[in-house]
């Protein structure tokens, strides 16, 4: 290397430390200058940013929801179709319904028409077997017997049987063929029973001389020993008909009583309570029994008691349609239960299983009629 290009070198070198120098001097005296602002700011207090932001957070707390509390009547018209009448009109079905049709009172339509198949002396001495009541009309003994069409007069054999109104005989004999109905061709029972000579046995039925609301009403008395009259005869009330026997499909003597209307068959039977003229000093009760529908209940307990206590409450079953040609109930008062000659006063009827009880005034030779429900 030369002396000219070594002396180059160092006025280059010369140069560049003079300028990094100079820098590095413009830097302390610019930063001795700026400092003191620097420090100042950094230890300056820091209230001044809050202030300023709780006023940025007033405003959010005069929220626009106040704006939105105007929707708020959006609501009110949904309330308003649900306040008006269709609120009353739900509550109106509820309030009709409540005189249920099964409770309005019915009209008692009193037809005692007939006396009894036994002599009134005989009934006076025993009631309670002149009917049988543990297997009235409609009945089946709990279950144990078939449901029954007519009433039993338990009496010994060849007691008297005697007409139970005016009339005239339409069918005499005994019924191991049909000997029934207007041409004298029907059979007179549930079947013929051959086994038997017939299911009722020797049997008288009578025509009464009075018909009822048009129709012609019939008196069967089934089971006799001995039949003392012919088809065609007239005949009075009391007068001899026969003797009780226990012919037929009977279990002991006495004579099965029914009671036909309109037609002489099986199937157009009606409960002759409502047709017996109660014993003196007595009368009947008769009744329904109804589900919350209004349909008749068959085979519920009925069990009547004096008020005062006195005597051994009485209990029945209810009745409606069964399976052989049915029991019926009466065209007026659609009863399915009855009890005859009841001493005359008040009374109690339970029906069994159920806390429900009513109580029902009973005046001599009259009908009681009660209504009740489940």
């Amino acid at each position: 290397m030369t002396l000219a290009s070594r002396s180059t070198q160092q006025v280059i070198l010369a140069v560049g430390v003079g300028i990094l120098l100079g820098c590095v001097c413009g830097a302390v005296v610019i930063g001795a200058m700026v400092a003191p602002d620097l420090v100042r700011a950094a230890l300056a207090p820091s209230p001044t940013p809050t202030f300023t932001a709780t006023r940025v957070i007033y405003p959010t707390i005069t929220l626009a929801p106040t704006a939105s509390r105007t929707p708020t009547s959006a609501p009110i018209p949904t309330a308003t179709p649900i306040t008006p009448i269709s609120a009353t009109e739900t509550i109106t079905p509820t309030i009709t319904r409540l005189p249920s049709p099964t409770r309005t009172p019915r009209p008692i339509v009193q037809h005692f028409m007939l006396g009894r198949p036994v002599a009134t002396s005989i009934a006076l001495a025993n009631p309670l077997t002149n009917p049988d009541p543990v297997y009235l009309y409609g009945t089946t003994r709990r279950g144990d017997l078939d449901v029954h069409h007519g009433e039993e007069f338990e009496n010994p054999m060849n007691t008297p049987l005697y007409a139970v109104a005016d009339g005239t005989i339409v069918t005499a004999g005994s019924d191991a063929q049909p000997i029934c109905g207007d041409d004298g061709k029907t059979v007179c029972g549930r079947d013929l029973s051959p086994d038997y000579g017939g299911y009722y046995g020797k049997l008288v039925v009578l025509l009464l001389e009075r018909a009822y609301s048009g129709q012609r009403v019939f008196a069967l008395y089934g089971h006799m020993d001995k039949v003392a009259v012919s088809v065609g005869d007239k005949v009075k009330q009391g007068d001899l008909l026969g003797e009780i026997g226990m012919t037929g499909v009977a279990l002991g003597p006495h004579v099965h009583f029914e009671v036909r209307l309109g037609v002489n068959d099986y199937a157009h039977t009606r409960n002759p309570i409502l047709w017996m003229t109660p014993l003196p000093g007595r009368g009947a009760l008769a009744g329904r029994l109804t589900d919350a529908k209004g349909a008749l209940v068959r085979g519920a307990r009925i069990t009547v008691s004096r008020a005062d206590d006195t005597g051994n409450p009485l209990a029945t079953e209810t009745y409606s349609r069964d399976r052989w040609p049915p029991v019926n109930s009466d065209d007026d008062m659609g009863e399915n239960f009855a009890m005859p000659d009841l001493l005359a006063g008040d009374y109690i009827v339970r029906v069994q299983g159920q806390q429900y009880a009513a109580r029902v005034t009973v005046e001599e030779g009259k009908l009681a009629f009660i209504e009740l429900g489940q």
